[in-house]
């Protein structure tokens, strides 16, 4: 079951960690095991077909890239959900020109709390305008 405490841990290494670009603090949660899914993963791939990013260190780098990609973004957690080995973040987020979207990251976690799955959500219009 995760804990209140729990998820707030989670939401400041997210939070925290994509803020102050500093991806150790995104990594400090995670899985060796990580399976990561985003519509934007196949923009970094160039293959289409390729929507996951497996393993730790693979996803360290995608991690990586994608905050040299993107400076100046800020986000914010707008809300939390929890279930038995789920959370689920409901966020905003403003680019560096002042455009902003939201999405939601539905990330679940083993029985140690290190996050196996993490799965990013965004509206149709915005994947569709960014890919």
């Amino acid at each position: 079951m995760i804990t209140q405490k729990l998820a707030a841990a989670l939401a400041r290494h997210w939070e925290d960690g994509f803020n102050q670009y500093d991806v150790d603090i995104v990594m400090e949660p995670i899985g060796t095991d990580i399976v990561f899914s985003s519509p934007f993963v196949q923009r970094r791939t160039g293959d289409p077909q390729k929507v996951t990013v497996e393993g730790y260190d693979a996803f360290r780098d995608y991690i990586d890239d994608s905050m040299r990609r993107l400076p100046g973004i800020r986000y914010s957690i707008e809300s939390s959900l929890v279930s038995t080995q789920t959370v689920v973040f409901v966020y905003g987020f403003t680019f560096a020109d002042g455009t902003s979207a939201s999405g939601v990251d539905y990330l679940r976690l083993d029985e140690a709390g290190k996050i196996v799955e993490w799965r990013c959500h965004y509206p149709q219009a915005f994947v569709d305008a960014r890919l």
